[in-house]
């Protein structure tokens, strides 16, 4: 049984906001499979409410109080906690755990099931938000593409996953910018490789997920060898920064920082202006830096958001 003491169900529920204090970072060891031991388990637990009554009774002429302490269970609600008994989250009652433990080691093996060179593959597993988030991100060089000379990129795809609620298990496909490190964003993604309440990892789906990434990436590849000769104008700039920025004028100034830093490298296009979105997802300065992996996933599914606006330019040229 998990206590929480509150002073009313709406405090209650914002004991979830103090999990964001801490992170855990899992040290990769290359050349070897994953397996279930590399992840912690979680599990759930009912959630209760410890209330305290205090009467002041006319039998008590001091004024010392009769004090009553009582347990309620919030059954719309429970928690998700590691075997530590941490609590990672709080989530609805008919939220569904999905293991890290039971399902990103089947992914892996689907890579290698899919076809894709995994000669020189790397993988770096994140975790923020005291565990409640985790991001596996794969690259293959073997599958390098290069946009201008000396500009290349290795795919890459990112498996997210969560005890909080933030995400569903998913995967992502893009690309690493080998000269600065941006992780380059591709607008389509494919998730949900598993029914709403399984557990587990369909092989067939996920291994044909996978091929379709390949396919994804090179599509991307050859508009991204496009974009540095398509030439952009101040207001098509300007649109792109307002659309992702909104009314954060500091977000706003910043992208036109980087942006200039771009220009200036690469010239007046398509390119530095894609260049200048990943750089903000990638590289912007992280208030928690205990959080950042889950942060540049956030970031990328905004920069996501006004790419077709980079697509109708393209498109226009």
């Amino acid at each position: 049984m998990l206590e929480v003491i509150a002073d009313d169900y709406a405090t209650q529920l914002q004991v979830a906001d103090y999990r964001y204090d801490a992170a855990n970072t899992l040290t990769d060891v290359q050349g070897r499979a994953l397996t279930a031991e590399d992840f912690i388990k979680v599990h759930t637990e009912p959630l209760y409410v410890k209330t305290v009554e205090e009467t002041y009774m006319d039998r008590y002429p001091n004024g010392v109080p009769f004090r009553e302490e009582y347990e309620q269970q919030i059954h719309t609600h429970k928690a998700v906690v590691d075997d530590e008994g941490n609590i990672l989250s709080i989530v609805g009652k008919g939220y569904n755990v999905i293991q890290n433990a039971d399902i990103i080691p089947d992914y892996e093996r689907a890579i290698y099931l899919s076809g894709l060179d995994t000669t020189g593959m790397t993988r770096d597993i994140q975790q923020s938000h005291a565990g409640a988030r985790t991001v596996v991100t794969y690259t293959f060089p073997a599958h390098r593409i290069e946009v201008r000379k000396d500009d290349p990129m290795d795919l890459k795809i990112s498996v997210l996953n969560s005890y909080d609620g933030s995400w569903k298990f998913m995967s992502l496909v893009g690309a690493l910018r080998l000269a600065c490190l941006n992780g380059q964003v591709i607008g389509n993604f494919f998730s949900s490789f598993y029914g709403k309440h399984t557990k587990s990892l369909e092989p067939e789906v996920a291994v044909n997920k996978l091929r379709m990434s390949l396919g994804t990436y090179t599509e991307n590849a050859e508009y991204w060898k496009q974009y540095p000769n398509i030439p952009v104008n101040e207001l098509q700039v300007n649109n792109v920064f307002i659309n992702l920025a909104g009314e954060s004028k500091v977000l706003g100034e910043y992208l036109h920082n980087i942006y200039a830093k771009y220009q200036d490298d690469m010239g007046a296009n398509l390119w530095a202006l894609y260049n200048t979105l990943t750089d903000w997802s990638s590289h912007a300065e992280f208030r928690n830096k205990a959080n950042q992996a889950a942060t540049v996933i956030t970031r990328e599914q905004k920069v996501r958001k006004v790419l077709p606006m980079l697509e109708n330019i393209r498109l226009a040229a």
